[in-house]
C-alpha cells in the first residue's frame, strides 16, 4: 500500500473522514478515497479538475497513466488516487529534504 502519511495528507486535504474516527485501515481509507474520486468523476468533474490542479498532479502524467492502463479491473478513480498520493509523497520528501538543509 502507498505511504500512509501521504494517504492521510490527501484525505485531510479532501476532508474525507472529517469529524469521523480515523482508525480505518489503510485499505479502507484508500477505498474511501477511490469512491470519493469516482463520485467526482461521475457527478462533479470540474471539482475533480480543480483538486488535481490544486494538488499539482501533472496532466501529462495522468493522461499517460490512463493510456497505459491495461488492467481492466483498475478504474480511473484508482489511477487518480494513486497519482494524488504519489504527489503528496513527493511533497513530503521535498519538505524533509529542505528541512534538513539538503540539496
Amino acid at each position: 500500500m502507498e505511504n500512509k502519511k501521504a494517504l492521510n495528507e490527501v484525505l485531510d486535504k479532501l476532508q474525507i473522514f472529517e469529524g469521523q474516527d480515523r482508525e480505518h485501515s489503510t485499505t479502507e481509507q484508500f477505498k474511501s478515497l477511490v469512491n470519493y474520486i469516482d463520485a467526482l468523476v461521475k457527478n462533479d468533474f470540474n471539482r475533480l479538475l480543480r483538486i488535481l490542479y490544486r494538488v499539482d498532479v501533472s496532466e501529462e502524467k495522468l493522461k499517460k497513466r490512463v493510456a497505459e492502463n491495461t488492467d481492466i479491473n483498475l478504474r480511473s478513480a484508482e489511477i487518480i488516487a494513486h497519482l494524488l498520493i504519489e504527489r503528496e509523497q513527493e511533497k513530503i520528501e521535498s519538505r524533509a529534504k529542505y528541512r534538513n538543509g539538503g540539496l
